[in-house]
């Protein structure tokens, strides 16, 4: 919704000047493309909505009374209060009309909404109307995927203080909430909010004890992204979930970070500063074993690390997405990147291809740990003889650049692992170095990944510079 006209009257209907045999021409033709779209049934209809803006979809309801109510059934709505602002007319006059037209399409609407968007300006947080419209978008629309987002005209100013009651955002149809550019007071808001299932909160200003409130009041968390900046700098952030599969942590100061997640696969930290010097303790058991190497030396730097996985229906993991756009809705570059791979599982191969296509820009380092398959070839059974195998042309048209790469648990028996690090040297993907690690293994094993490092050190290199090290 982007112009400060009312969305019901023709105000908003463009008009030329014609003249009047052109004119009824136009008219008689409009009319009829108007009937014969109007003929379609209402589902078809919805589907030409859905391409259209929702003040556009509103405007619709002038064409015909074919489609009146047609815009009522659409299941999302996003309102946009800075697009529709006029330099030349009062900035308050203009935040209350716009807000009550928000308000009338909202009420207007019939049927539940899969998702609303609103961006909002500061006197809706503080005269009751942005507390109206959660209320009947959760309780009424049963929304399911609510975002809102917070806007200053002119320059950033503070975030303003959400006055809101207790269990608003507790309704078993409410699984996804956004909030951006608020402060919190209290967490009374989110008390018994078992139905939230993802939670992101931007730029947001919190005490540490009422976000760990927060945190601990929704119990069924699957994904949590936090940008959070404080107004004191002491308190340890806990995050205990035994379901959350994504954490995404920004904040500024902070003592320490506890993180005790069973289920986790995905760690996205990004500008976190102890300010005591005490590391995040991480009790996660799908994570742990390879996210260690990279925080000893590497904790300073923005860094994901990644557990890639799926289900048993082949469906991945649900914050895999995000991780492929998280420079996106950050605006900066993640230094580092560890990830863990089942080399095997075609699935899992997929979702390394798209996360290293999507990370367009320069990575500082990216560590690849092998997932252990208990491949048992004997000795000379190892048919390594290039990268023409069913990964390895995969990763050659991958777009993207990394100072350095680590791969652990090599084995030199694996034609998967090796087509990967081959495609790699070919393509000059590798700034300055590939280190190879292996742990203790049979001595057949061993001759293995010394024969396979000794035919990536002969393949032609697409950085000649490059150093390869096998550990």
């Amino acid at each position: 919704m982007s112009l400060p006209q009312n969305p019901f009257t023709s105000s908003t209907i463009p008009s030329m000047k014609k003249s009047p045999s052109l004119e009824k021409e136009g008219n008689q033709m409009q009319i009829e493309n108007v009937d014969r779209i109007g003929k379609l049934p209402d589902d078809m209809l919805l589907k030409i909505l859905k391409s259209l803006s929702t003040e556009k979809a509103v405007q619709t309801s002038l064409l015909s009374k074919r489609w009146e109510g047609v815009w009522k059934q659409m299941p999302y709505l996003f309102f946009n209060m800075k697009n529709a602002l006029k330099v030349e007319l009062p900035l308050a006059e203009q935040s209350h009309f716009i807000a009550q037209l928000i308000t009338k399409v909202i009420n207007n609407h019939s049927g539940n909404l899969e998702h609303c968007k609103i961006l909002h300006m500061t006197p809706q947080t503080q005269d009751g109307t942005l507390e109206t419209w959660i209320r009947s978008l959760i309780h009424v629309k049963h929304t399911k995927y609510l975002e809102l987002k917070r806007f200053r005209v002119n320059r950033p100013g503070r975030a303003r203080v959400l006055h809101l009651p207790p269990n608003i955002f507790s309704h078993p149809m409410l699984t996804s909430l956004l909030l951006s550019r608020y402060q919190f007071e209290s967490a009374h808001a989110f008390n018994n909010c078992n139905n939230i299932i993802i939670l992101k909160l931007f730029k947001i200003k919190v005490e540490v004890d009422v976000l760990n409130t927060v945190i601990e009041s929704c119990p069924s968390l699957k994904m949590l992204v936090l940008e959070i900046f404080q107004n004191s700098r002491t308190g340890c952030l806990k995050i205990h979930n035994n379901h959350l599969k994504f954490v995404h942590l920004t904040c500024t100061e902070i003592d320490n970070v506890e993180v005790s997640a069973a289920l986790l696969d995905i760690l996205s930290i990004h500008n976190v500063k102890l300010i005591r010097g005490i590391n995040i303790v991480l009790d996660a058991p799908r994570l742990l074993q390879f996210s260690q190497r990279l925080w000893k030396v590497h904790q300073s730097l923005p860094h994901i690390v990644y557990n890639i996985s799926c289900d048993t229906q082949g469906n991945e993991n649900i914050g895999h997405k995000f991780v492929m756009n998280i420079e996106n809705y950050f605006m900066v570059v993640f230094a580092t990147l560890a990830v863990n791979v089942d080399m095997m599982n075609p699935k899992e191969v997929y979702m390394l291809k798209q996360v290293l296509d999507a990370w367009a820009r320069d990575l500082q380092i990216l560590q690849i740990f092998f997932k252990d398959n208990d491949i048992d070839k004997k000795e000379g059974e190892s048919s390594i003889d290039g990268i023409q195998n069913k990964w390895g042309n995969c990763f050659l048209d991958v777009d993207f650049r990394v100072r350095s790469v680590y791969l652990y648990n090599f084995n030199g028996l694996d034609e998967d692992q090796f087509a990967l690090a081959a495609s790699f040297v070919i393509q000059g993907k590798m700034m300055e170095s590939l280190t190879i690690e292996t742990s203790s293994l049979p001595a057949y094993k061993t001759l293995a990944i010394d024969t396979a490092v000794a035919k990536l050190m002969k393949l032609p290199k697409g950085n000649k510079n490059l150093n390869i090290k096998f550990i």
